[in-house]
């Protein structure tokens, strides 16, 4: 119950930052082999309580059928499955990073050092519609040793980390990198981190080199 707990306070705590809608997003939480906690279906998302959480096992299977599974449940376990490191997702529409992937743009992770180094470098996954397996093979497929953030075209953001809490504040601080790149752009431009400073902060976050050419 505890960790369920903890997956129903990230959700509330998602929605009270203003980061998803009461019928939107999804939270899930690997707890043991073969069993996941996801936030359920057609529940507020602004109050949610721990007996609201499914219990999921990883072939699907709803060992809590009170409760209806949310349409994103493939993808949550498509990305168990193949990232077997990763231990919780986070998936919602925060309207800041959402914009940018209705304007194909992407977001310059490089315009403050905590971005770059919490968020690295954000992947667009094409379009799919919500809730199939399409969709869920290609935010799977993204997700690698340099990239925890996923920007899902006409859709949302999805995060995953080693807790619950690294999920959260990776999607947190993305929303926030994103009001910066619009700001910096009404501004009149922005002054990015360079390949050098970049690749400092790799080493310092002990993940493999930027690409990025400067």
């Amino acid at each position: 119950m505890e960790q369920k707990q903890s997956v129903a306070d990230c959700m509330n705590r998602l929605y009270a930052r203003g980061l998803t809608t009461t019928s939107g997003g999804n939270i899930s939480l690997r707890v043991e082999e073969g069993l996941v906690l996801l936030t359920p279906s057609a529940t507020d998302k602004g109050n949610m309580r721990p007996e609201q959480i499914a219990e999921i096992g990883m072939d699907g299977t709803n060992h809590t059928p009170h409760l209806k599974p949310s349409i994103e449940t493939g993808m949550h376990l498509e990305i168990f499955r193949r990232h077997p490191e990763v231990k919780a997702v986070v998936h919602a529409h925060p309207p800041y990073a959402s914009a940018f992937t209705v304007a194909e743009r992407p977001i310059n992770v490089r315009l403050i050092a905590e971005s770059y180094a919490i968020v690295g470098e954000p992947v667009t996954a094409p379009y799919a519609l919500q809730g199939t397996q399409e969709l869920a093979d290609k935010v799977a497929r993204c997700l690698n040793a340099r990239t925890c953030c996923v920007l899902m075209q006409n859709h949302g953001v999805l995060t995953v980390g080693d807790n619950l809490l690294q999920a959260f504040d990776r999607i947190e601080v993305l929303e926030n990198t994103a009001k910066i790149n619009v700001f910096a752009l009404l501004l009149g431009g922005s002054n990015k981190l360079n390949l050098r400073q970049c690749r400092e902060l790799d080493a310092q976050m002990g993940r493999p080199t930027s690409r990025y050419d400067d």
